[in-house]
């Protein structure tokens, strides 16, 4: 999917965010992140994407968990690599792998007070927009007390690449970006939203949106009071699944590699429970969707 809008732009057939690359809703950076994987035939540039999101996927999973005392952090690592919606994400070749790795990169410099390494991860974590909803903003909340000097090296990197992307794909970029989503907005159809899945069963907007706003509401009291932890993270990566407005389930990713894996390294027996969600997106793939795909957003609700 993504192989022909970098070599489209590349050819001058394309400003980005126009009716040659329609549902192209990432930043524009990201096609740049996509130039080496596009200049290659396509089916050997699917194979490189697909080995680095593996790479990406397994590392942080692995490392996640062996922070989080598990004794067998390969097997955690090996079971969120081969869970279905790992795998969806690999089979369809979307980029929420570089999310996963942004806001991971994002955790780690704030921990470690690494201010150039903050920037690098809040550039690449949005690179999947619905995986940064809640996740960004947090990460940004807890920082709130660095010295001046310290934000202001995070905030080099992004403002360097933001500006020449300006540059690149013309300052009107960001309104283009508004205008092409609502021109042809993402297909509704397989999307695991919260609201979705309440709009399916009957439960009035309303009251999904004051749980969502009350859920938004504890991440922000939590990183407030104490900042960035493992389980500050956790909160917020999955608390942003469940409220983000379009999701995924490829997405799930982030969730696998941090949330998931941190449980089952502390409670095996618990982390079984959302892992047998999973199994749900190979009978979707049958085309049974309408009667059973909503279940998959439970995964994020169970976690």
């Amino acid at each position: 999917w993504y192989w022909p809008i970098p070599r489209a732009w590349l050819a001058g057939e394309t400003r980005l965010y126009d009716d040659a690359s329609r549902q192209f809703f990432s930043p524009p950076w990201a096609l740049w992140m996509l130039l080496p994987f596009s200049m290659l035939p396509i089916q050997w540039g699917m194979s490189a994407l697909t080995l680095v999101s593996m790479a990406i996927m397994s590392g942080i999973s692995y490392t996640y968990a062996k922070e989080s005392g598990a004794g067998r952090p390969g097997l955690i690592a090996v079971l969120a690599t081969v869970c279905p919606y790992s795998l969806e994400l690999l089979f369809v070749g979307t980029l929420d792998a570089w999310s996963l790795l942004g806001i991971y990169l994002s955790y780690l410099a704030i921990q470690r007070r690494r201010p150039w390494l903050l920037g690098t991860g809040l550039l690449l974590a949005p690179i999947r927009p619905q995986d940064a909803v809640l996740t960004v903003p947090a990460l940004l909340l807890s920082v709130r007390h660095w010295p001046k000097r310290d934000l202001a090296r995070a905030a080099v990197i992004p403002a360097l690449v933001f500006l020449a992307s300006l540059l690149v794909f013309g300052w009107d970029w960001p309104m283009r970006w508004w205008q092409s989503y609502f021109a042809l907005p993402p297909h509704p159809y397989l999307v695991t939203s919260t609201y979705g899945a309440a709009k399916a069963i009957g439960i009035p907007l309303p009251l999904v949106l004051l749980m969502s706003l009350t859920l938004v509401g504890l991440v922000a009291k939590r990183i407030w009071e104490r900042g960035i932890s493992q389980d500050a993270l956790d909160l917020t990566v999955t608390a942003s699944a469940v409220v983000s407005p379009y999701m995924l389930s490829q997405s799930y990713v982030v969730l696998l590699a941090l949330p998931w894996a941190r449980l089952a390294a502390r409670r095996p027996w618990l982390a079984v429970i959302p892992y047998a969600i999973s199994p749900v997106l190979l009978i979707r793939a049958q085309g049974l969707w309408d009667r059973v795909g909503l279940l998959d957003v439970t995964f994020p609700m169970i976690l």
